[in-house]
């Protein structure tokens, strides 16, 4: 039956409702208007709630509660739409394929046949019962699409202010010793704030919380207490709440800041250490259940199928499902879940960070810009000024492709993600090249088209991982060195040395990967930048969030005093306890990680197991008894089904998918052991690495075939079924396997093949035995080249027997 263009247009009403609202979100203009609308359908109908309405401040989303309620409604109408076309559409698939599915079922033993009642289940409909199936279901996909959205909608707020309640906490003890230094500095508290508020980027979340509160200063004109207050009412944080009150208290005390603002540190940084502690505590239990449920209950459950397909029914097909689908969406949605509970710790969130390019240095550095369209501070315009604005532009737009090119090596280590930019291409274009040698026959040749992909796969891994490694080991240098060169600053400015004077010492010292550095801003400095400057470019060199976060808190402080004495104090103690809680935290890790490898290698000798001992040992060919001298106790079918294994399907799944769950297994590994999925492509790539060259080295070629009579018509003889986990041909020989040949197969590719028809010398005589042997194709020359006198380290040998000196042979007599 002809398909019906039209039939399909709802359908398209549905992919245009996804697109306007997929497009909503990249078009700020078209957002807007998406608002406008909403609120002018549904304003009217938009309640008060205050709980909802705290909700959106807590979320931190830029959106009135009025226009975001008003979407909500329009969403959940637009949802009730899709889903019913789509509920409809869905419901009449499945009315379509449900007889093949009652069919495929009825393959299963007997007894659940009969217990689910599908031996005699019919589907029998009428046009008119269709119809109301097809609308009942339709409206009540569209009801349940239209709950789902609203409900996802508010959902996903509590959501978000959950994300941000725990990123707030993760950053109470850092952004609490940034107060607190510059306090210390001499810096007042409402500059405090606002020098906090204009460094988002580097504080996260809680820095957002304070800008709201100096948004209330300095736009609303509200006094600090009042401005306090009204953050500490809408924060997701109850930590950051109970500190804004306390805050307030002590301002309105007249108290002075620096004790509480010492013990709040103190305490935020103790409680820090009890949450990470917990969460490693949580995060082993998440350990223990990976490797039960993605690593033993897998084998368990290949085992059991392999057995079920050796004895009862086919069931290769779920073998396939589980390596192809199941086991990788389990193990990325795996992967989501642990992302979010490390996030919550700010594991993995460190790196390295840009902000510093914003700052504008006074000397030696990119000059100010004007205020006016063309940079003239009186807004006029000199027409012979455009063509150097426009260069300028087209300057920084080219700036991050110029650093590349002017400084490759710098820029890979900087960012490991460039060698991807070339690694990737590279790898797909000789993947494009060499894969035409998979495709030479009329089917593919998986073998050969595996090795491809994998060898593509690890190019892209590997030097992937290798930079990543480079970047980390360079990251950890400068955070250990750092807290050293804060408590040597400290003690000589202490001590009655200038900023200026503590630096000079310093660079005289040994400080590990920064003693470079040092030389490089005393240098600046001599060559007549400010100190201010010097630390700018100094942490524009180095990039990491730790050094940023300290060259942000230096260059401000020295705006308000230059006794930076307790604020090189402070910031070197909370270096400190930052990196002594990484260091545990990465020691405990180490224990998943080890316990992920082991489990991997586990699972890869059961497999490599299953793949090399037990397959190859099943028969090549059993006996069938026919009419009255069958004598066995069980069908003939069942007992013969050993002899008509698809050996070569069933390795070639064993394969796939150890390296499936080599490369899942090792990115899992590397966000337990290190936090986050970059730092597991080192380890992917070792684990795929170790199967391949495991399967390499282990594997041997397995072939089956089954023949059932009558096979030979005339001067032909027919195999109904034939296995070649390496590809080959099928010799025919009179008599024994040594016997004179009467007939060689075209070539078979690697793979299972049906009907495969072998043309004789002669028509065999009636009686006659006829011995079959499976040879490889070990030159890759797609001819059989086995020479049938002297044969020994001939190419093209016989598929070995598991049977020691044997090779895969089926004997047949001619009836």
């Amino acid at each position: 039956m002809a398909l019906n263009p039209l039939g399909l247009a709802p359908l398209a009403v549905v992919v245009g409702i996804l697109g306007l609202i997929s497009y909503s979100t990249v078009n700020e203009h078209f957002d807007r208007n998406v608002t406008r609308l909403s609120r002018r359908l549904f304003g009217r109908y938009v309640g008060q709630s205050p709980e909802r309405e705290r909700q959106l401040e807590a979320a931190y989303v830029d959106e009135t509660y009025r226009g975001y309620a008003a979407r909500t409604l329009v969403y959940a109408c637009a949802g009730a739409v899709s889903g019913a076309i789509t509920g409809a559409y869905a419901i009449g698939g499945l009315l379509l394929i449900l007889p093949a599915l009652v069919e495929l079922a009825q393959g299963l033993p007997s007894t659940m046949v009969t217990a689910f009642g599908l031996r005699t289940f019919e589907l029998v409909l009428t046009p008119t019962q269709t119809l109301y199936i097809l609308i009942g279901g339709g409206v009540l996909s569209g009801a349940a699409t239209a709950g789902l959205t609203y409900l996802y909608r508010w959902e996903r707020l509590k959501n978000q202010a959950d994300v941000r309640s725990r990123n707030i906490d993760e950053g109470m003890a850092r952004t609490i010793a940034f107060m607190y230094a510059l306090s210390r500095g001499g810096m007042s508290f409402p500059d405090v704030m606002r020098v906090l508020a204009r460094n988002q980027e580097i504080y996260g979340d809680t820095a957002k919380e304070v800008g709201v509160a100096v948004r209330e200063m300095d736009l609303f004109g509200r006094d600090m207490i009042t401005a306090l207050e009204h953050v500490s009412r809408r924060t997701p944080s109850e930590q950051f709440k109970t500190f804004t009150e306390n805050l307030s208290s002590v301002l309105q005390s007249g108290q002075s800041l620096a004790p509480f603002l010492r013990e709040q540190y103190e305490r935020h940084q103790e409680e820090a250490a009890e949450r990470q502690a917990d969460l490693l505590e949580r995060l082993a239990t998440v350990a223990e259940a990976y490797v039960t449920v993605f690593v033993a209950a897998v084998l368990f459950l290949m085992t059991i199928l392999l057995v079920f397909g050796l004895t009862t029914t086919d069931t290769l097909w779920l073998l396939q499902m589980m390596a192809y689908l199941v086991i990788p969406l389990a193990n990325v949605g795996f992967m989501v879940y642990l992302d979010s509970k490390l996030q919550s710790l700010g594991i993995g969130s460190a790196g390295t960070t840009d902000v510093l390019e914003r700052y504008e240095t006074a000397s030696l550095g990119k000059p100010s810009l004007g205020t006016g369209r063309l940079g003239l501070t009186d807004g006029g315009v000199v027409p012979a000024d455009e063509a150097n604005w426009l260069r300028l532009q087209f300057y920084d737009r080219i700036k991050s492709l110029r650093d590349l090119l002017g400084s490759p090596v710098q820029s890979l280590v900087w960012n490991p993600v460039y060698v991807l930019y070339l690694a990737v291409p590279v790898a797909v274009v000789l993947l494009l090249v060499r894969s035409p040698a998979a495709f030479q026959t009329s089917s593919v040749n998986v073998r050969i088209l595996d090795d491809l992909v994998i060898q593509s796969i690890l190019l892209v891994l590997g030097p992937f991982a290798l930079v990543r490694f480079v970047y980390t080991q360079r990251l950890s240098r400068i955070e250990n060195a750092t807290p050293d060169l804060l408590e040597r600053l400290a003690s000589l400015n202490e001590a009655g040395m200038t900023v200026v004077e503590s630096l000079r010492r310093v660079r005289g010292s040994d400080i590990g990967v920064l003693t470079q550095e040092m030389h490089r801003i005393w240098a600046d400095i001599r060559m007549g930048a400010n100190v201010n400057d010097a630390l700018v470019r100094f942490g524009r060199r180095v990039q990491t969030t730790a050094i940023t976060r300290i060259v942000t808190l230096l260059t401000h402080a020295m705006h308000a005093s230059g006794q930076l004495g307790p604020v090189f104090r402070i910031a070197a103690t909370q270096s400190r306890a930052d990196l002594r809680l990484k260091r545990r935290r990465r020691q405990q890790m180490l224990t998943y990680l080890v316990v992920i490898y082991i489990a991997f290698l586990v699972f890869l000798v059961i497999i490599v197991a299953v793949q090399e001992v037990l397959v190859p040992s099943l028969p090549s060919s059993v006996p069938t008894p026919a009419g009255e001298s069958n004598r066995l106790g069980v069908g003939v079918d069942q007992f013969a089904r050993f002899g008509r294994v698809d050996k070569a399907a069933y390795t070639l799944v064993f394969f796939h998918t150890a390296l499936i769950q080599a490369v899942l297994t090792g990115f899992i590994g590397g966000q337990l052991g290190e936090g986050t999925l970059k730092d597991g492509a080192k380890h992917a790539a070792i684990l795929l690495g170790v199967a391949y060259v495991a399967f390499i080295l282990l594997s041997s070629p397995v072939a089956s075939m089954t023949v059932t009579s009558p096979a030979v018509s005339g001067d032909q003889i027919t195999v109904e079924s034939a296995s070649l986990s390496e590809g080959g041909f099928i010799v025919v020989r009179e008599f024994e396997a040594d016997g004179r040949v009467l007939g060689t197969s075209e070539y078979l590719s690697s793979g299972s093949h049906s009907d495969v028809q072998i043309p004789l010398d002669r028509p065999p005589s009636t009686g006659q035995s006829l011995v079959l042997v499976v040879h490889q194709d070990t030159n890759g020359n797609q001819q059989l080249d086995y020479p049938f006198g002297d044969n020994s380290g001939s190419p093209d040998q016989p598929y070995a027997s598991s049977t020691a000196g044997e090779n895969v042979t089926v004997e047949y007599t001619v009836e």
